[in-house]
């Protein structure tokens, strides 16, 4: 019986209106990817939606993530940010 993939829990990000969990799978065969699963916890009945990113997804996730600092960073430095908080 082939060994069972690694799952490593890498936390997520939660608000009132939605998640994201973040987990890092390794299969027995050494092939890995981070798998991203979204939810709506106001809604149990509905589905989620999960994506696996592979080398190039987790990369380029990175570099939107790199962005978005420098952008909060430019915003907070010019005066236009106070907080960043939901809508509602």
């Amino acid at each position: 019986m082939p060994d069972a993939p690694l799952r490593v829990d890498l936390g997520a990000a939660e608000t009132l209106i939605g998640s994201l969990r973040f987990t890092f799978v390794v299969s027995a065969e050494g092939d890995a990817y981070v798998q991203v699963d979204a939810g709506d916890p106001t809604n149990a009945g509905r589905g989620g939606a999960m994506v696996m990113l592979d080398a190039n997804g987790y990369e380029r996730l990175k570099a939107i993530i790199k962005g978005a600092d420098d952008v909060i960073d430019r915003l907070i430095r010019e005066g236009r940010i106070k907080r960043m908080v939901l809508p509602y």
